[in-house]
C-alpha cells in the first residue's frame, strides 16, 4: 500500500456505506486528494453514505472547514450523504468561533454514533 493510499484510506464496511478515517494534518494538498479519493470510492463501491471521521485531525483551520464542506457537496451530486464524525470539542469551539455553518452536513460526536446512525440502529 502506498503512502498516498495510507493519507485516504477508505473502507467499505457495508454495502453502500463507506468510511474515510483521517488522521494528521489536512492541508490544501491531502484535502484535494481526499476529495478525489472519496468521489472515486463512492462510485467504486456504489455507496450512498460517506462517513468522513475527523478524530485523529488535531486542528481545523478555515481552509480545512471549507474542503469538508466542498468535499460534502460534491458528494452530494454523486448522490451520496456524508456523515462528519469525530468532531472534538475544540475543533468544534473553532468552528463556532470561525461562523462555519455546517448544517448541509449530519454530524455525530464519535465514529461509533456515526456508524449506527448510517446502518439506522
Amino acid at each position: 500500500m502506498s503512502l498516498r493510499a495510507l493519507s485516504t484510506p477508505l473502507l467499505p464496511i457495508a454495502s453502500g456505506i463507506i468510511v474515510m478515517p483521517l488522521i494528521g494534518t489536512v492541508d490544501q494538498g491531502r484535502a484535494r486528494r481526499v476529495l478525489e479519493a472519496l468521489l472515486g470510492g463512492i462510485v467504486v463501491h456504489e455507496a450512498r453514505k460517506v462517513i468522513l471521521d475527523i478524530t485523529g485531525v488535531p486542528v481545523v483551520d478555515a481552509g480545512v472547514a471549507d474542503a469538508l464542506i466542498k468535499t460534502a457537496q460534491a458528494v452530494k451530486l454523486l448522490g451520496a450523504t456524508v456523515i462528519l464524525t469525530g468532531i472534538q470539542p475544540k475543533i468544534a469551539q473553532t468552528l463556532v468561533e470561525l461562523g462555519v455553518d455546517l448544517s448541509s452536513l449530519v454530524t455525530r460526536g464519535t465514529l461509533e454514533s456515526g456508524i449506527a446512525h448510517v446502518l439506522d440502529r
